[in-house]
Parts: C-alpha cells; structure tokens; sequence
C-alpha cells in the first residue's frame, strides 16, 4: 500500500519535534521519531514513508547512517537532512551514502520547510509513476536529487543567499524555453543554475556573512568560487557538462569575465543563460549591504551590456520574458527542478 503523503521527521530534541507537530500538522500526515533505531521500528511496523526529514546529529545512529538503513528498507523514500553543521564532507556522505534528495539547515523558515516538503512528496509520486509505467521516465532525475542537496548546503553557508540559486534555476529555466532548447536541455540548463555557486561552500563563511560591501582581499576569496565549483563537480562523472557549466558562469563574452576570461562562443549557452539569469536576480533581490535594486535596473544593466558582456539571444529572450510576458521572480518561485 503506499503512502503518498506521509512523513517521518527524526530528531533527538524534544523540543525541535514539538515545534515541527505545532508548525505542520493539519497540512501534512506527520509522524515523528525521537532515534534512528525508533524510527526504523516505525518503518517496520508501519511501512514505507513518502518522506522522511532526519536530524544529521544524533547519539547511536546519525542521521545518514538511518537513511542509509531507509534507502535499503524503503528506496522510493525521498530522503531530507536538517542540520545545523553543514560542511562539505557531511554533504557529500549524505549523497553518497544516505542518497539524500534535499540538506536544510537549522533553524529552518517555515516556508523553506514547507516548500521541500512538497517538492518531496512530488518526487516520491514521480518515482512512483515512473515504477508502474504511468509516467516516462524523467532525465537526469538522480541528479535532481543531488543539486538539491548541494544547493541547500550552500544556503547552509550562505544564509543571506537563500532561495538565490532556486530563483535563478527557474529564470535560467524559462529562458532555456524562450531560446528553443529541447526538453532535456533546459532541464540541464536548470540543474546546473540550481548549484552554480556550490563553490562558496569553501569561501570562508565570514566573508559571506559580511554586512556591508566586500573589499579587495575578500573579493579575492570570493571570485574563485566559479572555479571551485567546478573542481568539486570535477569527480563525478555527468551525462553532460555540468562541471563546466557552472565554472563558466562568470565568463562575458568579451573576456572581461572569471575565472579564465574566454570569450564569444567558448563559453557554454548553458553558462551564457545563466550569467544573464545570475544578474538579474542578484540585482532585483536585497542584500546585507543593500536593497534590491529593482526589475528595472536589472533589465537596464542586460539592455547595456548585450553583445558585449552577455549573449544577445539570451539577453533579448529576458527581456522580452519580463516586458512583453510580465514574468516575475513572485509569481513563479514555487517551481522546482
């Protein structure tokens, strides 16, 4: 029998358990469970979970050691870690091993929880779908998982950037639409937007947090995050060129760009998209150190720099989006990868 909406959150604080049944009951069929070992017991007793949202802290079994166990027990379980240590070590265990599909960090807002807990429960009824023959097969969709995980161990490191990836994922996305590309490229295209500043993870976290404007030494730490990125998607084997998408998406055409300063078509479509995606969304949203600057600066400063700095197709498909179809960051957050 399957569960369609039922989840287990773990965690070994009483009182995170308490706020967690305050917060969401009445939206979703919650469960909770104080262990690894009494969560496993539920399963047993109980059957498989949509989803199961697991503390990375906890005494006896932690919690990629438990969705390990739940993996095996259960695989079509969608699998979410909440931690307050991230790190990158931790994530990658938690990929490698727990197959996690999502790492929030704690405390969470309720409206990020809230959105990875449906963006679950529609993976697991896309799973299984695609078991019973109901639904084709979507590409990439182990790799959906895995930049989820990795984008929320950035907002981890990065917490003024939270939702930044997400949004220039779903920007990055439609223009993808608006230029032609066929159903599996934009998908890429997407994927790789969701994790392109995964090389922050190793930015030192002070130089993120930074309330106010970064000077020349803290500039200096930050631009090679491109390039980390990319070494650190440089391991795993793609079907397409993830790593370099997301090492690229500083590059301008004019080669005034970073890291490598390659010019005109040697940089990726892939990365030209988001470039343009990555500015409009940094300028629209607030920062530490300042407001947003508004849609129409943003569009101003693609309008300028149009085959100069950005590539004229995607800068003319943005704004064509946002001045002739009126889309905008608030009315389409809510789509995921």
């Amino acid at each position: 029998m399957d569960h369609p909406a039922r989840i287990l959150f773990v965690d070994d604080e009483p009182a995170v358990l308490v706020s967690l049944g305050r917060l969401l009951r009445g939206k979703f069929d919650l469960r909770v469970a104080a262990s690894g070992r009494e969560a496993l017991g539920m399963l047993e007793r109980e059957g498989p979970f949509a989803v199961v949202v697991s503390d990375l802290r906890m005494p006896l079994m932690d919690g990629v050691a438990l969705l390990e166990r739940l993996g095996q027990a259960a695989p079509d379980t969608v699998r979410i870690m909440l931690t307050g240590c991230a790190d990158l070590e931790m994530a990658l265990r938690a990929v490698n091993q727990g197959h996690v599909f999502q790492i929030l960090s704690k405390p969470c807002p309720a409206d990020v929880l809230e959105r990875a807990l449906y963006q679950g429960l529609r993976q697991y009824q896309r799973l299984l779908a695609e078991r019973r023959g109901q639904a084709p097969p979507k590409a990439h969709l182990g790799l959906e998982g895995l930049a989820l995980a990795l984008a929320g161990l950035v907002e981890a490191k990065d917490p003024q950037a939270r939702g930044h990836q997400g949004r220039v994922a779903h920007l990055a996305a439609a223009l993808a639409q608006e230029l032609g590309l066929t159903g599996e490229r934009v998908e890429q295209v997407e994927l790789a937007a969701a994790i392109h500043d995964l090389g922050k993870v190793l930015v030192p976290p002070e130089v993120l947090a930074k309330p106010g404007p970064l000077g020349p030494a803290e500039l200096a730490m930050v631009r090679p995050h491109a390039q980390l990125g990319q070494d650190l998607l440089g391991g795993i084997a793609f079907p397409f060129s993830l790593a370099q998408i997301v090492g690229q998406h500083h590059e301008r055409l004019d080669g005034s760009g970073y890291p490598r300063g390659i010019v005109g078509e040697d940089i990726l479509l892939e990365a030209r998209i988001i470039a343009v995606a990555d500015v409009v969304e940094a300028m629209v949203s607030p920062r530490a150190h300042r407001p947003g600057l508004g849609l129409a600066a943003a569009l101003q400063e693609i309008e300028g720099g149009q085959g100069r700095l950005y590539d004229p197709r995607v800068a003319e498909a943005c704004l064509g989006l946002f001045r002739e179809r009126g889309w905008r960051f608030e009315a389409n957050f809510e789509a995921t990868i």
